[in-house]
């Protein structure tokens, strides 16, 4: 049976190999082809061979293919914008990593491409699919843990040495760590509270621990709902590379308490005054549970979870918490859609 979805995914790194595997396990998805550079094509041959694609350097060809009818873009987040609205234009559906892009103009002419082409667009937020995030979510929007109040989000790890030619140590080609890492975490406290923010601060060391880099590599973020809810982030690239990838996450209610932990064996634990529930880790990941949700958005004319206005909100705050950081003082927002922090 011929596949339904003919996926062309940019990008062969860390992202695109991560895609691809998840692509290979959706059974109405074929990998049609992997955008590289020139350079780059002959390295990445074996990882085309593997799920059958081809190896293309010229974007246009991938573009003017009718057959594939998704596109997949695991480039670094400066390249987004372009590559995003050309694939729009042609008729593509549009996968896009996170962030959506590195300025609120860009992001929203991303989103009007969309509405204009009537194509599906999402950004890969991929928190909200992990099973213990969405449960977190569940139990919080049927009042286990009561009013929410209070939220703590760590996500921590080595510096992502892999970004072709260093662009994730360019404050203004990656956003440092905030509006690479952190997003994650600011897009989930969003879509968890069902609020938005209204005042940000934070803080991010002058003296860097990574070494020859302008981005920066460990940021606190205060946020400020408008319900009055309280949240704290913390994200790194500053840790060792022997310090496992750590992710952890607590909501605390006026009924229970709620603590996410990557690392432990029961990653979701809730205490109320019923007692303790643990779960227990699931198959799937959330990187396989967003592909093939995105899948069956294309297929069923479904509206994806993350909307590109979801997106857009995330970088926002992200951009917010930059500024903080760059001034010492509190951000209100909305932010100007003009305005470059970057």
């Amino acid at each position: 049976m011929s596949a339904k979805l003919k996926v062309a995914i940019l990008g062969t790194g860390f992202m695109g190999r991560t895609h691809a595997q998840c692509w290979a396990r959706v059974p109405e998805a074929k990998i049609a082809a992997f955008l590289e550079t020139p350079e780059r094509a002959k390295e990445a041959a074996p990882l085309a061979l593997r799920y059958g694609a081809k190896i293309v350097t010229n974007y246009e060809d991938i573009l003017k293919d009718k057959e594939i009818n998704i596109i997949d873009i695991c480039l670094p987040t400066f390249l987004h914008k372009d590559f995003a609205i050309k694939a729009m234009e042609a008729g593509k559906h549009v996968l896009c990593e996170k962030p959506i892009a590195l300025t609120l103009k860009d992001a929203k002419e991303m989103i009007d491409t969309a509405r204009k082409t009537g194509v599906k667009f999402m950004v890969a937020m991929v928190v909200r699919f992990f099973p213990e995030y969405k449960a977190t979510k569940e139990l919080v929007d049927q009042g286990a843990l009561g009013e929410p109040r209070i939220a703590r989000a760590y996500r921590i790890g080595t510096f992502p040495v892999w970004g072709v030619k260093g662009w994730f140590g360019e404050q203004k080609l990656s956003g440092g760590v905030i509006v690479d890492l952190a997003i994650h975490d600011l897009d989930y406290l969003r879509w968890l509270f069902n609020d938005e923010v209204d005042r940000v601060y934070a803080l991010s060391p002058e003296r860097k621990v990574v070494k020859d880099i302008t981005a920066q590599d460990h940021a606190i973020i205060l946020l400020k709902f408008k319900k009055g809810t309280i949240a704290y982030c913390m994200a790194s690239w500053a840790y060792p590379p022997s310090k496992k990838f750590t992710t952890y996450f607590e909501v605390v209610g006026t009924e229970g308490i709620l603590i996410v932990d990557n690392l432990s064996t029961a990653p979701l634990k809730v205490w109320t005054k019923e007692g303790e529930t643990f779960l227990q880790p699931v198959p799937k990941d959330g990187y396989q549970l967003e592909i093939e949700h995105f899948a069956e958005c294309v297929l069923k004319d479904k509206e994806p979870l993350v909307k590109p206005e979801d997106a857009y909100k995330a970088l926002e705050i992200a951009l917010a918490a930059v500024k903080s950081t760059y001034t010492g003082k509190p951000v209100s927002l909305p932010l100007p859609v003009e305005e470059v922090i970057l």
